[in-house]
């Protein structure tokens, strides 16, 4: 019989978010952190992510993290070490005329924190990206600092910092069984016990299913969005700007990716499902044809674009598709970082490090408490200017 390990932290996720979240608690000073994750590092959610790093957001708090965020993302060696391929774009953002007014308040909100953003005309924006067309959208916006990294490299990347510090990482290691002894945690997994007073959950998608083990039920919902790569005869540079078109039905955005394609997503809610084990990445010609029709009018030249591939990723969405992140209430020494809705990525440096900062009892750098899931019974849900969304 295997012997039960004792840890003064566990983590249960080895995505983007756990992993940060480990390294910044190891970073802190923390010891005996034990990083638990059923398969392999960043094989879960955080594998599938698009990766795009920006800071338009008219939630102050979601800003103020995308721009701290953004500073670690740009200069990752320094405050970390490592490399995360990291390729500034730029950002345009296109809106319709009801979106102008309250886009424009972002912009100067960003403005306030040394983001460079400002309203460019139809010829400016071509200026940036030489084969769209905004004949039809109202309002543009442009952000020169934006731009987007490599997932598997940004997880492996802290977790290798985080194992240089001490953390025990565990792979293969699915967790089968979570129980409460007093302040005392015990957690089952394939490969052996663990007990621990501090028990984090950073499994994304898949924090319900561990919830479910202590009887907590987190409020959000799992859908699967699809995502697909496009070609074209004449180069897509690697430096052309992400674009998010927000006069689109789907709130589609698109960015270059590795090969001269260009790779679409949306933002809309996707297809809800009951169980993210069950996400296969079959994308239906439906949707691509319909993607199609919507990126050759914002890119003309991509009236005969070729269709090279596609996945699927999950989305943990909460009722106002804003991440729910620090204490469990009612289960002292339990946390929580999920319903990232996706904005997981983009912000996971500043949420590791403030739920990091929050777990050893240190005031977090970048504050993390508007997160708390009791916004929900206490009517204080955070609404964005342009409605319900990953843009939030």
């Amino acid at each position: 019989m295997n012997e039960t390990k004792t840890a003064d932290f566990i983590i249960i996720g080895g995505g983007v978010v756990g992993c940060s979240v480990a390294y910044y608690l190891a970073n802190n000073g923390a010891k005996k952190v034990v990083l638990l994750e059923r398969g392999e590092i960043c094989s879960g959610g955080t594998a599938k992510s698009c990766a795009i790093v920006r800071t338009h957001y008219s939630i102050e708090a979601n800003l103020l993290h995308a721009v701290e965020s953004l500073k670690i993302f740009t200069n990752f060696d320094d405050y970390v070490g490592g490399d995360v391929g990291w390729q500034r774009t730029g950002y345009l953002i296109l809106g319709p005329e009801e979106h102008q007014e309250p886009m424009e308040a972002v912009f100067r909100k960003q403005n306030a924190y040394g983001i460079d953003t400002a309203v460019l005309n139809a010829a400016e924006a071509r200026k940036f990206h030489p084969l769209i067309q905004v004949e039809d959208v109202d309002v543009i916006g442009y952000d020169s600092m934006a731009g987007y990294a490599d997932p598997h490299l940004t997880t492996t990347a802290y977790a290798r910092r985080a194992k240089d510090f001490g953390v025990d990482i565990k792979t293969d290691a699915p967790v089968t069984g979570i129980h409460l002894n007093g302040e005392t945690k015990t957690v089952q997994t394939t490969n052996g016990a663990y007990e621990s007073p501090v028990v984090i959950l950073a499994a994304g998608p898949w924090a319900n299913q561990l919830g479910r083990m202590l009887g907590v039920s987190f409020p959000y919902e799992v859908s699967r969005h699809k995502v697909i790569t496009l070609k074209i005869d004449q180069p897509y540079q690697p430096d052309w700007p992400i674009v998010k078109d927000l006069t689109t039905p789907d709130k589609i955005y698109f960015r270059p990716e590795t090969g001269g394609v260009v790779l679409v997503g949306t933002g809309d809610h996707g297809d809800p499902i009951e169980d993210p084990d069950t996400l296969r990445d079959h994308v239906d010609m439906d949707h691509v044809t319909r993607i199609d029709g919507l990126i050759s009018n914002r890119m003309p030249a991509f009236e005969e674009a070729r269709f090279i591939a596609g996945w699927t990723g999950p989305y943990d969405i909460t009722p106002d598709w804003n991440p729910l992140v620090g204490p469990v209430p009612g289960y002292e020494g339990l946390f929580v970082a999920t319903g990232f809705s996706g904005h997981g990525f983009k912000l996971a440096p500043t949420i590791g490090e403030g739920l990091a900062q929050t777990v050893l009892g240190q005031e977090p750098r970048v504050p993390i408490d508007i997160y708390d899931m009791a916004r929900f019974d206490s009517g204080q849900e955070l609404h964005g200017a342009y409605g319900i969304g990953s843009i939030s």
